[in-house]
């Protein structure tokens, strides 16, 4: 998921510089309207609920979902559950009034803007990285998202009226995909609220919810699943995907609890309404909050007349969504390098299980060992050197076995159109998988034209693949991202040093890098050396 996220290995977090623009003051509350600088250049904006008193106080970050008016949102609710039996009720959300009411319970709220709602607009919603190009550096929207709530936890806990080893998330919707997406990447947070969101039959259809590789084999419920054995509530309701939770989604990730004995950790519950954080569900979720938080029960939700007029940041000016996703590519690529640069067992480590998420490949099956004077031959189909490298080999006396792949040719729009490489392995993964499946039991391995990447990669990921040696043919490869989009394409690989860290990985065991020109005999002759 960090991977997925830009965020691997995690980026160095500067001083958030907290800029409190306005206050409001209410009987039983108070309200500290914010700017944070989360990522040099980029300012979140947000609310800060605090309960009256000294402190120190459980803490909850409140992302929000694709409301009209985002972390504003305040909308009337007009009907109870109507009975099962019935069509749902109408939904309806209130952010404005979860928080006053957390707060009213003793519990501080950190309610914070998505990309390019309320405050937080100096990049517009669905405008940021929205490209191919984005992705294979690791930059997405959900990254930013990501990172934004990573910070805004890094916040609560770094306030003095805040209890750190007491913090929450909760939030509907698109804001559900948000916490459980933060929840299971930062166990800091203690206790978590997704609502209306887990579902194994949508995933979240913005590219807030959608990054690169994150649910190539898996889905919603098993990411909301890895908080486990942390306590968590799903609240789901009938009028949306979330109907079948009770059924479905709910005692599926109650099986990986169960794989800690937390079984009754898990909660969920659900209501007849249309997708909604209405007062029902917000009651709900206080009320498990609360509990796991303070120890003690929630309080039926009171009234407020707080105008969310008053909750607006004044942010100060930052970079333009070109800027910062110059600086994130430049910061990725920046990381792998010194990650490179450092060497160790460590630094290896840390790329290879990035470039192995990032290509959603399995490593080794375990199915055989390697046969002395065996080598595997891998060819882009058709190809008309084929023969002529085969021969080379056999005259050496190895066993040749030939695997020839279908070449890569995927436009720019297949590779983009409905998060395609969110939940696929993108055709260069499947041409390293098959590489993978057929080298386990070969001494050497060779491959030619862009079977030579595909081969450099194999072997990055496995680096016990091929023990006698391997021979990759760069095949003219120029370091530009034309280059990888249209031949190479793998969501962060750029972002994770490209070439450079897969040549670091494979360089583990013999290493023969050449280009197509050259001639068969003599590449043959110095891999035998």
């Amino acid at each position: 998921m960090k991977a997925s996220a830009g965020l691997w290995p995690l980026p160095a977090k500067t001083p958030l510089k907290p800029t409190v623009t306005s206050r409001v003051e209410r009987e039983d509350f108070t309200v500290e309207n914010v700017a944070l600088e989360t990522t040099p250049g980029f300012w979140l904006c947000g609310s800060v609920y605090r309960p009256k008193g000294r402190g120190p106080f459980p803490a909850v970050v409140n992302p929000h979902g694709h409301w009209t008016n985002g972390r504003l949102q305040r909308e009337a609710d007009v009907a109870r559950a109507a009975p099962k039996a019935a069509p749902p009720a109408p939904g309806r959300a209130d952010l404005v009034s979860l928080a006053v009411s957390l707060a009213r319970q003793g519990v501080l709220v950190f309610a914070y803007d998505a990309v390019g709602y309320n405050d937080t607009d100096q990049i517009p919603h669905q405008k940021f990285a929205q490209t191919p190009e984005s992705w294979l550096w690791g930059v997405s929207e959900l990254g930013l998202q990501t990172w934004n709530s990573l910070r805004a936890v890094d916040y609560v806990r770094s306030r003095k009226d805040v209890d750190e080893s007491r913090i929450g998330a909760t939030g509907a919707s698109g804001g559900g995909s948000q916490v459980f997406l933060l929840a299971a990447v930062d166990d800091r947070v203690r206790v978590s609220v997704p609502v209306n969101m887990v579902s194994s039959v949508m995933q979240g259809g913005c590219t807030c919810e959608n990054g690169p590789a994150l649910r190539v084999g898996t889905d919603n419920v098993e990411l909301a699943a890895l908080v486990a054995p942390r306590p968590q509530l799903f609240v789901s309701c009938t009028g949306d995907w979330t109907s079948d939770l009770p059924q479905r989604e709910a005692p599926a990730a109650k099986k990986v609890y169960a794989l800690f004995g937390a079984e009754k950790s898990l909660e969920w519950v659900q209501f007849n309404y249309q997708h909604n954080y209405n007062v029902e569900s917000r009651e709900a979720a206080t009320d498990f909050l609360r509990r796991h938080l303070i120890g003690k029960p929630g309080e039926p939700e009171r009234p407020t007349n707080l105008d969310p007029k008053e909750l607006r940041v004044t942010r100060p000016a930052g970079a333009t969504g070109e800027q910062l996703e110059a600086r994130m590519r430049a910061a990725n690529g920046k990381r792998a390098e010194a990650l490179r640069r450092r060497g160790g067992a460590k630094s290896r480590e840390v790329l290879r299980a990035g470039l192995e998420t990032a290509l959603s490949v399995t490593p080794s099956t375990g199915r055989g060992r390697p046969k002395p004077g065996s080598v595997l031959l891998v060819v882009p189909e058709r190809h008309p050197d084929a023969s002529r490298w085969a021969a080379a080999l056999a005259a050496k006396g190895l066993i040749v076995e030939t695997l020839a792949l279908p070449a890569v040719a995927v436009s720019r729009d297949a590779l983009w159109r409905d998060f395609y490489s969110t939940y696929n392995r993108t055709p260069v993964g499947d041409r390293v998988q098959a590489i993978l499946d057929a080298s386990e039991s070969h001494a050497r391995l060779v491959g030619i034209g862009d079977a030579g990447l595909w081969a450099l990669l194999a072997r990055a990921v496995a680096p016990g693949l091929a023990p006698g040696g391997a021979a990759c043919d760069l095949a003219d490869f120029k370091n530009t991202d034309v280059e990888y989009v249209e031949r190479l394409y793998v969501p962060c690989l750029r972002g994770l040093g490209g070439l450079e860290t897969a040549r670091f990985l494979a360089a583990q065991r013999p290493l023969l890098e050449f280009h197509g020109a050259e001639n068969a005999e003599k590449v043959v002759e110095r891999l035998i050396r």
